[in-house]
């Protein structure tokens, strides 16, 4: 993994605060340039203004689009994640959705184990009874808006058999994902085992957001849900009048643009938030981890605080900035089992700058004539330069979308004859 800092300086650089501008994270061959230091931003008239002080222990601030790491403060610090858990167990659900091995529509009787007193009764709970056939649907609403510790086991046990079972499909997603700084042992959050670290969490976030788009307005947005409804009655427990229960997010409430992700709270830290909101193609994520204070309320309202105080400060600061450029013809593979091959970016053709300087970025397209084979998905073949003024300030990768092996002997045959009447030519 590659992280590229650009790091705010004076009174900002002290050991527990760092703030930077422009850290891009790539998980497999590509990379990014070294962007410039808010220093070097300065150049242009920038103005940054100082980032909030917070009371979370841990936290993380990033573009959403791009990774760029905008506020830190001691992110590295592994620490229980609480319920933010749920969003890895939705994240396994939902894969098992794509892959066919579950369906949205299918009803799960409620087994015993899954509910209080297996599961404490003051933990959050979307208070499943033994008995009730629930659709995975509605599970996945009460692991999402309400943070039902029940639901997830439940969910658990239908996928993988047993909780532990779960935790290691869990552990095996966020590897393939690149993150080797998460932990878990269950699905809910209720063990202070479950580790993860600020970064690890939020760029996991921005990870879960690509490839769960509609998990925002279809779970994390939805503002209440009405359970348990008279078609969840059991021989031993009925419903009595309309129940409804509100997500525990306050920010999609009363944050403009807000819609997601997961609050939690756990004793051995305290209270913890990942949090994104999007305003006029901007989106951030933060992640706050460890937010102490007694009592409960007083927890609520300073991580709600810290939560707003760092977004308003991302969108009152910078912007994801997107210049239109020309994509390349396709590029020559030589001695390919293909003979072309479309660069594309990637992740998002973008770059995070001061808002002050959005539309003065400018995007050129630097390649090569041509590449030879073999490629393998995500090879760099070229990047997406990004300027102000014609200074650089960043770039994109543009990467091979697909293997392409070498080819049989005809094609090397020809191709070695080709490419020596193209190198004189000057189009090698």
């Amino acid at each position: 993994m590659i992280r590229n800092r650009m790091m705010a300086r004076g009174n900002l650089s002290s050991p527990a605060i760092r703030f930077f501008v422009g850290a891009m994270l790539m998980f497999i061959a590509a990379s990014t340039a070294p962007a410039l230091s808010v220093d070097e931003f300065k150049q242009f008239g920038v103005t940054i203004s100082a980032p909030p002080s917070l009371n979370a222990r841990s936290a993380i601030l990033i573009d959403a689009a791009t990774g760029s790491v905008l506020y830190e403060k001691e992110a590295d610090i592994a620490l229980p994640p609480a319920s933010l858990t749920k969003l890895v167990t939705l994240h396994v659900v939902m894969e098992e959705i794509k892959a066919g091995r579950l369906s949205p529509d299918e009803i799960i009787e409620i087994n015993a184990k899954d509910c209080s007193p297996y599961i404490p009764y003051g933990s959050s709970l979307m208070y499943l009874q033994p008995g009730m056939k629930v659709s995975v649907r509605d599970l996945m609403l009460g692991a999402a808006v309400v943070s039902g510790n029940d639901a997830a086991y439940t969910l658990a046990r239908r996928i993988a058999g047993s909780n532990e079972k779960f935790a290691e499909m869990m552990n095996s997603a966020v590897r393939q994902l690149g993150f080797d700084r998460m932990t878990f042992v269950e699905p809910s959050g209720l063990s202070e085992k479950n580790l993860v670290t600020a970064r690890d969490f939020a760029l996991f976030c921005k990870k879960y957001i690509e490839l769960h788009p509609e998990a925002l307005s279809e779970l994390h947005s939805v503002k209440s849900i009405r359970f348990p409804r008279p078609e969840h009655a059991t021989a031993q427990y009925h419903p009595d009048g309309i129940i409804i229960q509100y997500n525990r997010n306050p920010l999609i409430f009363s944050y403009e643009g807000a819609d997601g992700l997961k609050t939690g709270y756990i004793i051995e830290v305290g209270y913890n938030m990942a949090a994104t909101a999007m305003r006029n193609g901007n989106r951030f994520i933060a992640v706050l981890l460890g937010g102490s204070s007694t009592p409960y309320a007083d927890g609520v309202t300073l991580r709600t605080k810290d939560s707003k105080a760092l977004l308003d400060w991302a969108f009152s600061n910078f912007s994801t900035a997107r210049p239109g450029y020309i994509m390349p013809k396709p590029l020559r593979v030589w001695f390919g089992a293909s003979i072309h091959v479309q660069p594309e970016p990637y992740g998002e053709a973008a770059v995070t700058v001061p808002a002050e300087l959005a539309g003065r970025v400018t995007a050129r397209i630097e390649t090569p004539k041509s590449v030879k084979a073999p490629l393998h998905k995500d090879d760099k073949i070229g990047r997406i330069v990004y300027e102000i003024d014609n200074k650089e300030i960043g770039s994109v990768d543009l990467v091979s979308p697909q293997e392409i092996s070498r080819g049989g002997f005809f094609r090397s045959v020809l191709d070695s004859v080709l490419r020596f009447f193209a190198y004189i030519f000057g189009k090698v």
